[in-house]
């Protein structure tokens, strides 16, 4: 398959000729982003996650405040109004009047599009961090944020794309979902570092060894759902514990606490995966991603 084909990068791997190329631009083994295997790739995840925690902690913490303002109460307004409808229904009543419930209804929904809209900036703005800090660049917070917001209008874009064709998959059965969901995990650092690719760009990176792509992103599918589930279950204990209002305050506040968590993690992992899928597929290395000189 490779015959003909000349420079062989750090990782092993060969690359049609490219004359001219600069050496960095093909991984070698000390390349912050780009890694020869799987312990290195969760080694250099960490590693940056290490790097970036403090910025990136401001960030999520400045996001989760207007997050928690909305979700709480509008959850908190969306339970208790399903609950008299529910109750209506339980006493034979009929359908009590509506209108409080799709008032609840609309807010919830609200709430949750400024809760992704707010996550969407902030994975973008992490992505910018990262990158600053395996380029050997300052990690400023307000430097990624200027980046970062940048691209939140196509990442919005690329993502509601994103949720037509998992929304297609679902209706075909549960291995296409799996498939496609696996696929464009990376495509919010697709969007945010290649300007003009997007879902079509994901898969390329995909295919291009299936091994790596699947060791990496069935890792960060399996840390979100076991973590999804650990959250599941203190919901249903802070639920069934503490009735009323104070249970449900406790549940949305324990999401949100995960989300803070979980974006000071996964958006390292997901960007050194990213960044393994595309040197098995093209040269590539974080010289790459270095900004171009002025």
């Amino acid at each position: 398959m490779n015959q003909g084909w000349a420079n062989v990068d750090g990782n092993g791997h060969h690359w049609p000729g490219q004359p001219g190329m600069p050496p960095a631009f093909y991984g070698m083994p000390a390349d912050p982003l780009v890694s020869p295997d799987y312990a290195g790739w969760w080694q250099r995840g960490i590693a940056l996650a290490k790097q970036v925690w403090k910025p990136s902690l401001i960030l999520h913490a400045i996001v989760i405040v207007p997050t928690l303002a909305l979700t709480v109460p509008a959850n908190t307004m969306f339970t208790a109004e399903s609950a008299t409808v529910q109750e209506a229904l339980r006493n034979g009543g009929g359908l009590p009047p509506m209108n409080g419930y799709l008032r609840a209804m609309a807010l919830l929904m609200a709430a949750f599009l400024v809760s992704g809209l707010l996550s969407t900036i902030a994975t973008a703005v992490t992505v910018r961090l990262v990158v600053a800090a395996a380029t050997g660049q300052p990690v400023s917070l307000p430097t990624a944020l200027r980046e970062g917001v940048r691209r939140v209008p196509a990442l919005i874009g690329w993502g509601i794309l994103a949720g037509l064709l998992a929304l297609g998959a679902v209706l075909a059965c549960i291995l296409p979902i799996v498939y496609v969901a696996a696929a464009v995990m990376v495509l919010p650092v697709v969007v945010t570092l290649e300007r003009g690719s997007g879902i079509g760009r994901c898969f390329s990176l995909f295919h291009a060894d299936l091994g790596t792509s699947v060791a990496r992103i069935a890792t960060l599918f399996g840390i979100g759902t076991v973590a999804a589930l650990a959250l599941g279950l203190v919901g249903i204990v802070l639920e069934a514990g503490i009735s009323g209002t104070a249970g449900v305050v406790g549940s949305t506040v324990a999401n949100g606490m995960y989300a803070l968590a979980a974006g000071l993690v996964l958006p390292p992992l997901l960007v050194t995966a990213y960044a393994d899928m595309r040197s098995r597929r093209e040269p590539f290395s974080t010289a790459y991603l270095a900004p171009r000189p002025v």
